[in-house]
């Protein structure tokens, strides 16, 4: 790769990368479930159901060079949000920017091709197809990223999330056991996609971001083990 390119590609980092080599955080957790769909979805209660969860939550955990533990806010812990996002031609960062959400938003997975589909409408009122993204979102900015784009009428990863619905076989098990392979495969590569280009580019991932991929796929293997999988 010739010094030039080179320039070139941090030059394109710089701009559209931002979220994704933030500085890091200790470690985090993963949430892979959602809001429960028979509760209200009014703004004001999500803002209700933040702020208990973040009286209620919060994690240890030791500071470098010291041996005693120390608090963690609740609010910035990496939480797995899936959304439903209108195919307008914008792609999803650049669509979670001008919503002013980069700044809880670090990254984001689209599902697309595991065949979901949804009608949607955009912020112009316009029905547009929609398909499904998975966002590492902290836990502060949840309620507002469901603001933007909805809260999803069903739990990630449930019997009733259409990623697992959709998939090409009668049996439920069946459908989750696909899925959740498919669903491995696709969080394994975009994972490694985005160490290579940190690693070229000479940056490093933020810790917080890369335990949140790796929780996600701990979650993931656990639950094709469970179907008997592994």
């Amino acid at each position: 790769m010739t010094c030039l390119s080179i320039t070139r590609l941090r030059c394109l980092f710089s701009t559209f990368m931002p979220c994704l080599l933030s500085p890091g955080n200790p470690r985090e957790t993963v949430l892979f479930g959602g809001p429960d769909p028979k509760r209200s979805s009014t703004l004001g209660s999500w803002k209700s159901d933040i702020s208990m969860m973040s009286k209620e939550q919060s994690i240890l955990t030791a500071p470098s060079g010291s041996g005693a533990p120390a608090k963690i806010p609740v609010t910035q812990r990496l939480k797995t949000v899936r959304i439903w996002f209108p195919h307008n031609g914008i792609a999803i960062m650049e669509d979670i920017k001008s919503k002013g959400l980069d700044d809880v938003v670090l990254d984001a997975i689209v599902l697309q091709e595991l065949g979901a589909k949804h009608r949607v409408q955009d912020d112009h009122g316009n029905t547009r197809e929609a398909f499904l993204v998975d966002l590492a979102v902290l836990e502060a900015g949840i309620s507002r990223v469901w603001g933007r784009y909805g809260m999803p009428k069903f739990i990630p990863l449930s019997s009733d999330d259409p990623i697992i619905l959709k998939q090409p076989t009668k049996d439920l098990e069946l459908k989750k056991g696909l899925c959740y392979q498919r669903l491995h495969s696709k969080y394994l590569h975009e994972y490694g996609r985005r160490q290579s280009l940190a690693e070229v580019l000479g940056y490093e991932m933020p810790v917080r971001l890369k335990n949140w991929y790796e929780d996600t796929l701990q979650d993931i293997g656990r639950r094709l083990e469970k179907l008997g999988y592994y």
